[in-house]
């Protein structure tokens, strides 16, 4: 009986072993977090006033920003 009970400890010890290296291997292999691009400018609607991302903004002749075509059609 003391072998069984023994026998099962290790089986049991070793289990543990394997699953904790394998949770150790997981963490290692994951890929490293990527950077961020920089923030992108906010420009203010010149009619409404709601900011919106450079890239999203709609220019008239004068170079002001718009939130969209129809208030850049307004003026």
């Amino acid at each position: 009986m003391k072998y069984f009970l023994l026998f099962v400890v290790v089986i049991v010890v070793l289990m543990l072993h394997k699953k904790n290296r394998a949770s150790r291997q997981a963490m290692q292999e994951r890929p490293k977090t990527q950077r961020l691009s920089a923030p992108e400018p906010m420009h203010a609607c010149t009619r409404c006033g709601v900011n919106v991302p450079a890239s999203r903004c709609v220019w008239d002749a004068q170079q002001r920003p718009y939130c969209c075509a129809e208030h850049a059609r307004q003026g």
